[in-house]
């Protein structure tokens, strides 16, 4: 088993994968990404992750040279071949690779690479003991739905969680309204509803919330895309993150200050179980061709 990489046409081992200095993508972050997570060797809602990466791509004017098909094939062959089992899958594409200037690139070439690495599981005492969070304000750019590689706000708030002792770092808006964290998306629990900041273009519309969205739906969960301030998420019965790595992961201290009873509550551990049931579903639908 083995970390692999795919640029220009070529699987190398990951450590040896280089890029051309004069990428758009180096310089000005001109481009776009996605990661998948692979359970039991398998991607894990693969499509939901390739129509986004299609919508982040023509959100920023980049034409590929390759097709859906072209990447499904890449992703897969990556797998087979690492052989891994528990893993992250990378890939972007960015505007192309040319001088540097402002102006942007005459028929660019857009070069896509991807790379498959092995995944640690989640702490387990992180998932007993629930997450640690803070509160920042939230400065990335406007267009925070693309998900481009202009991440330097998401790290400098993750930077700051860490020498803060913890987790995340749950960004806010104006008016105090609680848009998402660094790395994830945020979901409080009010009087046993779900509550979700809407995708409005001010966060980034997660895999992982979608698909815990959807099991609200089908388990007739109480829930609701709406705003809330970080007042309000610090009364919370429950506060939870979302996202590829970590699926549905409790917050139980903002701040320094315990969120409900400060443990892990009842609805996130069994949002948690059916986001895991949905795994499974999914992965042996899915055909390795």
């Amino acid at each position: 088993m083995a970390d692999l990489a795919w640029i220009n046409g070529e699987i190398v081992d990951l450590a040896e994968a280089k890029i051309p200095f004069l990428d758009h993508g180096y310089f000005f972050g001109y481009g776009v990404y996605e990661a998948l997570k692979l359970y039991e060797g398998k991607p894990f809602a693969l499509e939901q992750h390739l129509d986004r990466f299609e919508r982040s791509m023509r959100a920023l004017n980049i034409v590929p040279d390759f097709s859906r098909d072209d990447l499904r094939n890449i992703i897969v062959t990556l797998i087979k071949q690492s052989q891994l089992q528990d893993a992250i899958v990378y890939f972007q594409v960015t505007r192309g690779i040319g001088p540097r200037s402002h102006s942007a690139l005459k028929n660019p070439k857009p070069p896509l690479t991807m790379f498959i690495s092995h995944l640690p599981p989640t702490p387990s005492i992180l998932r007993e003991k629930g997450a640690r969070a803070i509160v920042l304000k939230d400065e990335r750019w406007a267009h925070p739905h693309i998900k481009s590689l202009n991440l330097l706000p998401n790290v400098l708030a993750k930077e700051k969680a860490d020498q803060n002792n913890a987790y995340e770092a749950i960004l806010v808006r104006d008016n105090n309204i609680v848009t998402e964290a660094a790395s994830s998306n945020v979901f409080a629990v009010f009087d046993g509803e779900i509550v979700t900041h809407p995708t409005d273009g001010k966060i980034l519309p997660g895999i992982s919330r979608a698909v815990v969205l959807n099991i609200c739906a089908k388990n007739n969960f109480k829930y609701k895309e709406d705003y809330f301030t970080v007042e309000q998420l610090k009364k919370a019965d429950e506060v939870f993150l979302t996202n590829t790595s970590v699926e549905v992961l409790a917050v139980t201290e903002i701040d320094g200050a315990k969120v409900g009873s400060g443990k892990p509550g009842e609805i996130t551990n069994k949002l948690h179980e059916l986001f895991l049931e949905e795994v499974k579903q999914d992965i042996n639908n899915f055909k390795m061709e």
